[in-house]
């Protein structure tokens, strides 16, 4: 037994030389702690934190603009933990992440004056957030954003001034990435979409996520739409407006309750696939998927790529437009 000790020891002695030698320290992870009581505020504590670290948010704060340029950090909520962001004026984002690969979990954003959530960063991770009342779309992800995972985030009573125009649940717009998945988030009673796929240079795959209730805030109202799915983009420099043209995917979500429709085309091109999702009671059409429309910044007719609905999709309490669309196996789509 001593010789094995005495071998270990030396392996360690060893390794540690080497490292030494070659200029190398080896950095123990660190937990720093945000509280409402006094000490660090959550703006510090990312300043502080590098790869490895962790952040956590211990009951409700409140705050400025954090921007997470940081890669490799984990922000996570305990105690009921909520960031109010009633420290920002109109127009600041809450959480405004440019690094990649941190996880965020178990906690409350709200009353931001823009975004409660901005991604800009690359395969960052959202668990089980609540996200509300901000003055703009609840979570962005927008110019480059991608490989962003978001699994149970609620998005809801996001509203903005002065027509509620611009604040959906979810926001996967505006030159966002490839590889966005997003999993039973549910967004509700924003005052614009449900979720928004405008721009989006990306296939987006939305795995039992709801649309409920959309297109009324706090006296604003907006498009209404469940999930309106993108296609044109007239927003990039030097470029004529055009359809990208994206194959998103959605199985098992619901489009309830909103304002306009429930599951929009909204000028998207490309083959888009809904399986075993349901609409039920939205204001204008439940599926709208036509197949051949005139987008504005366009300015011509063009037709668009063939929609599959199949396995069990359903429209309950509306009718639909599926004119571009080819049904398969889901005899209760009307």
């Amino acid at each position: 037994m001593k010789k094995v000790k005495l071998l270990c020891l030396g392996v360690v002695l060893s390794f540690t030389a080497v490292t030494a030698s070659m200029g190398v320290t080896a950095k123990a992870a660190t937990t720093y702690t945000v509280k409402a009581t006094g000490g660090m505020t959550l703006a510090a504590a990312v300043n502080k934190a590098s790869a490895g670290d962790t952040i956590v948010i211990d009951g409700a704060v409140t705050s400025g603009t954090v921007k997470v340029t940081k890669s490799g950090i984990t922000i996570k909520g305990i105690n009921k933990a909520k960031v109010d962001f009633k420290q920002t004026a109109v127009g600041q984002k809450g959480l405004d992440f440019s690094g990649s690969k941190n996880i965020v979990q178990d906690f409350e954003v709200c009353n931001a004056g823009d975004n409660g959530i901005y991604v800009t960063g690359t395969e960052n991770k959202f668990y089980n957030l609540e996200v509300h009342d901000n003055k703009d779309a609840g979570v962005q992800i927008s110019n480059g954003g991608d490989n962003t995972y978001l699994y149970r985030v609620h998005s809801y009573l996001n509203a903005d001034a002065p027509n509620g125009e611009n604040a959906d649940g979810f926001a996967v717009k505006l030159h966002s990435g490839k590889g966005i998945v997003l999993e039973e988030c549910v967004s509700e009673n924003n005052s614009d979409d449900g979720y928004d796929l405008y721009a989006a240079h990306g296939a987006v795959k939305f795995i039992k996520c709801q649309a409920n209730n959309n297109g009324n805030a706090k006296g604003y109202s907006g498009d209404g739409n469940g999930f309106k799915l993108g296609g044109v983009d007239n927003k990039t420099p030097g470029v004529a407006a055009h359809i990208d043209n994206l194959d998103h995917y959605l199985v098992g979500c619901t489009a309830k309750g909103n304002k306009k429709n429930g599951f929009d085309r909204n000028n998207q091109g490309g083959h888009v696939t809904m399986e075993g999702c349901t609409a039920d009671s939205n204001k204008g059409l439940n599926y709208n998927w036509p197949a051949k429309g005139t987008p504005s910044a366009i300015g011509h007719e063009v037709t668009f790529g063939t929609a599959y609905i199949t396995k069990g999709s359903v429209s309950i309490n509306g009718k639909s437009n599926l004119t571009g669309a080819v049904v398969t196996s889901s005899p209760t789509v009307k």
